[in-house]
Order: structure tokens, then C-alpha cells, then sequence
């Protein structure tokens, strides 16, 4: 049986806009056959009934995420899958620290660069996200992987880099404070220009803070060694690979990343920068990878390419409604698919359990959608009943009251 490793689309000349969709290939790449995986990138994550990328499927069952892609291949294989076997026990709690903090720490700088800066997610990331997103993804995604990003890394104190969002905040803070100032002594009001100046000033230090606090300890690890653990490959060295790539390849108006890799961890930038190369092969290119462009070739990469299928109607109009429900507050969060509860058993059985509960859950959610969808229609054939008149509405007005007659006297009289 060949494995099928889905991700998230390539941008900026890597194989996957995604840090753990580039950390689950370089995995793969090293503990797998080339005959035995296909990489198939993708722009909707519900090809995967998972409903999140990274996913493998093996057969019939689906794993997501790169944690649980490395914990299925070991425990399927009896540990002969697994880059972290021949670790002793000090490097194996080693490995598990690092893969945490690189996660932890590394994904909300990622989350800074890309999506939280006005600049950069603009003229950037956007245009990115555009060219492996198709319709409707294209509309709704970027703005909800913007607003996660900046859930996850408002800890670090520097929303300001959204200009978007500080200029709002500015206006609401300045309309109390001048409604009482005469407009000939107010402040002018602040361009854009100046906004950019003053914040890329005063977060400077902040970036450069929270950079060193992620660089520093990867560069101690590695030192002069191959890998950061010694002299073989394992699972850490694959995160610190994907998200470093994250860091170096994007041409950014503010490289504040890659400058503070370039002049402070020369090592460590080498070294991510050699092994990238080594691994993913020659720059990737979208639209020949997703099968847009004809002269799609395997040859020219080492990693096992394969087109995506093509979407059917019915996965679009799918795609329509789940977005357009999934958008509803109360009824958004019943239809998304609920954490898969813990299973018994292991290895593929304790997979094929959650595969049960998985299609339980599923069918509870295409339950919702087809209410809802239900609804929706009946509600608009109503209204287009009712605007053609071919559906009257009846009138709830008050009656008039009837008069009493009088019969021929009251005609006489004018009663």
C-alpha cells in the first residue's frame, strides 16, 4: 500500500506554505521508500475527512497532524519507521523538549512575519495563499488563517504590526479624547507613512527579543554537529528545518527573520538553508504542482509528486455551504467536527476506532448541513413566491366595522 501525504499547497518556492506540512515531508522523506509515498498538494482541507493538513492516508484511514503522522508510522512498523529510534533516552526527552519548543515558539514568529504584518501579508503572504487557494477558499480562508495568527501570537505584544487594526484603535482612542478640542488645536491626523515609522521603531526591539529567544537555543544545540542531536536525523531536526525554511525563503518587505539569522546565527542559517536544498530538491512551482501548468515532471524533484484530483461540482457547493455555516457563531461550532475522544487498542485498530468515531461525527455534521440547507432553500422559494405574487400574503390589519342599517328609514334620514 502507497502512502499519500496531503498538504497545503507550495509558496515561495518551497514544497508547502505550511511549516508542519514541510517538517511531515522531510520526515517521510528520510523514513520511507520513494516508491512507497505520493505527495499530493492540496488546496481545500477537506480532502482529508480530518479536515486538517497535514494528512496521511493509509488505505482507509486517515492521520493528521506531523505528531501523529511520526507517532502512526512507529507504532505500525514496530519502531523500524521511526527517525528517533537508535536515541538514547537522554536525547529522546531532548527531542521531545525541542519539537515543543520549536513549535511553541517558532510558530507564532512565523504567524508575525507573514500574516500579523500589514506589509508583508499584503504584498506577500496574500498573493501567495491566492495562487494555491481555489474559489470559494480563496475568500474566506485567508482572512480566518489572519485572524488565527494573530490570536496566537498577541501574547508577544506586537499587534501594532497590523497597521489595519492599530490605526481603528487609534481613532477610537482620539475620538473621546478631541470631541471637546477645538479642531484648530487638534493633532493632524496620522498617515500611514508616519504609522509604519514610529511602529517599526518601537516593536524593533521587541522582534529582536523574541528572535533571539527562538534562534539562540537552536544555535547552542546544533553547534558544529550534522543534526541537533548528534549525528543522525530526527523528528526535531525536521520541525527546525520546516519552520527555519519558513523564515529564510520569503522575499519580505520586512526580513526582520532572515536579517537576524543571516548576521547573528551564520550556522545555523547555513546549515537549515544546505539541508532544505538537500531535501526538497529545486524550487517548487505552484501552478505545475497542483497541475495548472501541462509539463508536470516527477523527474526534475526528489520528492514523489502527484496532481491532485479535480474538484466535482458537488465538493464546491459543498465547500459554499460549509463555509457559509461555518461562519455562523452558534451553529458554526456544531457543524465543525469535534475532538476525536481517546481510543483503546493499538496500532491500525486504535486508528480504525477513531476512523468509526470520525464517520459518527460526520454524519452528525452533514446532519446540520442538510437543515440548515433545507431551511435556507424553503425560505427562499417562499420569498420568490411572494415577490411574483404568486403567493399572497394574508393581511393582518384591523377590519373596518361593519355599519347598521337602518333599511328605508335610514336611507330617508341618511343614516
Amino acid at each position: 500500500m502507497v502512502f499519500e501525504l496531503h498538504i497545503w499547497g507550495p509558496a515561495f518556492e518551497l514544497p508547502s506554505i505550511d511549516a508542519q506540512c514541510l517538517a511531515t515531508i522531510l520526515y517521510l522523506r528520510q523514513c520511507l521508500q520513494p516508491d512507497s509515498w505520493v505527495l499530493i498538494p492540496s488546496s481545500d482541507a477537506r480532502v482529508s475527512p480530518l479536515g486538517e493538513l497535514p494528512a496521511l492516508c493509509d488505505g482507509e484511514t486517515w492521520v493528521a497532524g506531523f505528531t501523529n503522522i511520526v507517532d502512526y508510522l512507529r507504532e505500525i512498523s514496530n519502531g523500524e519507521r521511526d527517525l528517533n529510534k537508535d536515541l538514547s533516552a537522554q536525547q529522546q526527552a531532548d527531542c521531545a523538549a525541542f519539537s515543543a519548543f520549536i513549535t511553541s515558539r517558532g510558530q507564532p514568529l512565523l504567524d508575525l512575519s507573514l500574516y500579523v504584518s500589514s506589509d508583508n501579508y499584503l504584498n506577500c503572504t496574500r498573493q501567495a495563499l491566492s495562487d494555491i487557494l481555489t474559489w470559494p477558499n480563496s475568500w474566506n480562508l485567508p482572512h480566518q488563517w489572519r485572524a488565527q495568527a494573530k490570536k496566537r501570537s498577541e501574547h508577544l505584544g506586537l499587534s501594532s504590526l497590523d497597521v489595519d487594526s492599530t490605526q481603528e484603535e487609534n481613532k477610537k482612542a482620539d475620538a473621546g479624547l478631541t470631541a471637546h478640542i477645538p479642531k484648530s488645536l487638534r493633532k493632524p491626523k496620522q498617515t500611514v507613512t508616519g504609522l509604519l515609522g514610529r511602529n517599526h521603531q518601537k516593536n524593533r526591539f521587541r522582534l529582536d527579543a523574541v528572535t533571539e529567544d527562538f534562534f539562540e537555543p537552536l544555535s547552542e544545540m546544533l553547534g558544529e554537529k550534522n543534526w541537533l542531536l548528534g549525528e543522525q536525523a530526527s523528528s526535531a531536526d525536521c520541525l527546525a528545518i520546516g519552520y527555519l525554511a519558513l523564515m529564510q525563503t520569503p522575499a519580505l518587505d520586512h526580513e526582520w527573520l532572515r536579517e537576524s539569522l543571516q548576521t547573528k546565527h551564520t550556522n545555523l542559517d547555513q546549515w537549515a538553508k544546505s539541508r532544505a536544498a538537500e531535501m526538497f530538491g529545486p524550487p517548487v512551482d505552484a501552478s505545475w504542482a497542483l497541475g495548472r501548468t501541462p509539463g508536470f515532471a516527477t523527474a526534475q524533484s526528489p520528492l514523489p509528486w502527484r496532481v491532485p484530483a479535480s474538484r466535482s461540482l458537488s465538493q464546491v457547493l459543498q465547500a459554499v455551504v460549509d463555509g457559509c455555516i461555518s461562519s455562523i457563531p452558534a451553529l458554526g461550532s456544531l457543524h465543525g467536527i469535534s475532538e476525536i475522544g481517546n481510543t483503546r487498542g493499538a496500532g491500525r485498530e486504535r486508528y480504525r476506532e477513531k476512523q468509526l468515531q470520525l464517520a459518527r461525527l460526520q454524519r452528525q455534521r452533514d446532519m446540520y448541513l442538510g437543515v440548515v440547507a433545507s431551511t435556507v432553500t424553503t425560505m427562499g422559494l417562499v420569498a420568490w413566491l411572494v415577490y411574483q405574487g404568486l403567493l399572497p400574503m394574508p393581511r393582518w390589519g384591523r377590519s373596518a366595522p361593519r355599519r347598521r342599517g337602518f333599511g328605508e328609514a335610514g336611507v330617508l334620514l341618511g343614516l
